[in-house]
């Protein structure tokens, strides 16, 4: 994300999640990458964030975005 990249962690799921939704095992793996990573690094559930909310565009996908924002909401990433 142009202006956006220090201090950050870019993490990239391969696929179209406008058009396919992420897998259990996808999610499962996510969550632990993700939430070992917030551990390791200090970053709390509102440091965390979507492509899309950093710019506009699609990325990360309908079905990607709705995971994030449901895993961040229900306290998954922890």
């Amino acid at each position: 994300v142009n202006n956006q990249n220090p201090g950050n962690l870019g993490i990239l799921v391969m696929g179209n999640y406008d058009r396919q939704p992420l897998t259990v095992a996808q999610q499962r793996a996510l969550d632990r990458f993700v939430s070992a990573s917030m551990r390791r690094y200090g970053v709390g559930p509102r440091n965390l964030h979507t492509h899309q909310e950093l710019a506009p565009t699609a990325c990360p996908g309908r079905s990607l975005q709705a995971f994030m924002v449901q895993a961040r909401s229900n306290g998954t990433f922890a």
